[in-house]
């Protein structure tokens, strides 16, 4: 039995990283968009929430991403960097995070 050569198996295991997909928060369990991002030396994990924003009302301290969607290779996540950004059409999306969870009081 023969298998795939290793490259083959190492490209098609980056390019299904970098695939947005719809998972559950494993915090919250809200709904969110995973992918990686598609550059070679410093790839990062993106947890974004689905709803696109509008960047002009971000709150401080949230990260933002470009949803890029392409015909042929599908939706990927990009970083929004200053360069990007003033030629943006895609729709933006902001990191994930989740609500606050009440305080539990303490028992007497």
């Amino acid at each position: 039995m023969t298998g795939l050569p290793r490259h083959v198996v190492a490209e098609r295991a980056a390019r299904a990283a970098e695939t947005v997909r719809q998972q559950p928060c494993p915090r919250c369990g809200a709904d969110t968009l995973v992918a990686r991002t598609t550059d070679r030396v410093a790839a990062v994990d993106v947890r974004a929430d689905p709803t696109p924003v509008d960047p002009a009302t971000v709150p401080a301290g949230r990260l933002l991403w470009c949803l890029v969607q392409h015909e042929h290779i599908g939706d990927r996540i990009r970083w929004r960097d200053r360069w990007h950004a003033t030629a943006c059409t895609h729709p933006v999306l902001a990191d994930h995070t989740c609500p606050p969870r009440p305080i539990q009081e303490s028992l007497l």
